[in-house]
């Protein structure tokens, strides 16, 4: 008895080590996406290809986030990022409005909404350390014209019910906690197939 219950401790130890690795390591938190008719496999996304385009010449896009002062401390990286996740979400938001109806492109979208919060959220919780200037420089750098078209998608796509609060499970960002409480009950406007 003693030996199973040990062996159930190890093989548990490992289940939720690997589980671990995946989400917080590797950053496949799409794999705890809730399933249901509403979501499909993100890996299976066909809208991440159709926009790998978007993301070939974001320097030449001038609507995507720029810094306005020379006086800042974000880092070089973090632009880089914020312009591509930006130039990305636009793209499955903006330019694609209905790939957030398909199964599988929905649990894609939905994985990446979390993680453009999750970029924003980091990139001003550096900048509080630094005052108010600081905080204004990263606010101002995620309230570009894409950005803000970004805003109007989400908005448009709550309030139509092509995003509810069970999308999210319990990763929903703060940002989209009010949004979607404010459409709840919102019927599903997609295009049936």
């Amino acid at each position: 008895m003693y030996l199973l219950k040990r062996a159930a401790v190890v093989v548990g130890g490992i289940f939720v080590g690997a589980n671990l690795l995946n989400y917080f390591v590797l950053g496949h938190a799409g794999d705890y996406l809730p399933g249901g008719e509403r979501m499909g496999e993100w890996k299976a996304a066909k809208i991440r290809e159709a926009c790998y385009p978007a993301l070939e010449s974001i320097e030449r896009d001038g609507q995507l986030p720029k810094l306005s002062t020379d006086r800042h401390r974000v880092a070089w990286r973090d632009l880089t990022r914020t312009q591509e996740m930006t130039a990305a979400l636009n793209c499955y938001l903006v330019t694609h409005p209905n790939a957030i109806c398909e199964r599988n492109n929905r649990a894609y979208i939905v994985d990446f909404i979390n993680r453009y919060f999750a970029t924003f959220d980091e990139m001003l919780d550096i900048a509080k350390r630094y005052g108010d200037a600081e905080i204004s420089t990263v606010r101002n750098l995620w309230d570009s014209p894409r950005n803000r078209a970004i805003n109007a998608a989400l908005i448009r796509d709550a309030s139509s019910g092509r995003l509810i609060k069970a999308d999210f499970g319990w990763s929903m960002p703060t940002a989209m906690k009010s949004m979607l409480d404010q459409y709840k009950g919102t019927s599903d406007n997609c295009p049936k197939a």
